[in-house]
């Protein structure tokens, strides 16, 4: 097994427990590893400020957010891939047409524009309401969709091949990114940047969109 330079970790259901918190235990351990010089790293798709009172706890090297479109380290963003205004925008109007569609968020770096009228969303996610009725201009690496017919997204996929759909595990919920953006290519351009071989990262990751990096990664373990 090749030298283990850095750690990468999904966090719910992966790092978090129960309370969606680090443990003590789990926070020793992972200090113990920088000590020996290892970087640690979260990649989840989250957006990077709905991590910070993790960071608090742990103070990872890199942050790998909204499923790879989006690196912070140091507290500045390294990296944003980005999904152009009109496609954004029309895209928005296909699911708006939806009826099986209950629910739209667009990730814009400080908050989140959403429709969902629900339970009120955590203080880390700054949540802003809006009926999607005018255009949205903010910079967008991510867009999340609630649907409970995944037949509706399948014709998209086709209508818009330079996006990429992701589906969480037992969820309703669906990622939507510029295309062949992952945790893995946020990986990469975090060990090209450090100029190590993803053979010497270790991965942790329990969902569907932590099977590449659990396969490519020199270790890849399943939680």
């Amino acid at each position: 097994m090749e030298t283990i330079k850095m750690i990468v970790s999904d966090l719910d259901h992966t790092l978090l427990n129960n309370q969606e918190m680090i443990s003590d235990h789990t926070a020793h351990v992972l200090r113990q590893c920088r000590q020996k010089g290892i970087r640690i790293a979260f990649a989840t798709a989250r957006p990077e400020r709905a991590t910070r009172f993790m960071q608090k706890k742990i103070q990872p090297d890199f942050i790998i957010a909204n499923n790879g479109a989006t690196i912070v380290s140091n507290g500045q963003n390294i990296y944003n891939r980005l999904i152009p205004n009109a496609l954004k925008n029309q895209l928005i109007e296909t699911l708006m047409s939806k009826k099986t569609i209950t629910c739209i968020s667009v990730e814009a770096g400080d908050c989140l524009y959403t429709n969902y009228m629900g339970e009120p969303w955590g203080a880390e996610w700054n949540a802003v309401y809006t009926d999607f009725k005018k255009k949205l201009t903010v910079d967008t690496p991510k867009l999340s969709v609630e649907c409970t017919d995944t037949a509706t997204l399948k014709p998209m996929t086709k209508k818009y091949p330079n996006l990429s759909f992701y589906t969480n595990n037992g969820e309703n919920w669906y990622q939507i990114m510029q295309r062949d953006t992952t945790k893995m290519s946020g990986i990469s351009f975090v060990a090209g940047r450090l100029k190590i071989d993803v053979a010497n990262i270790a991965a942790f990751g329990d969902d569907h969109n932590d099977l590449e990096m659990l396969s490519k990664c020199g270790a890849g373990v399943a939680v």
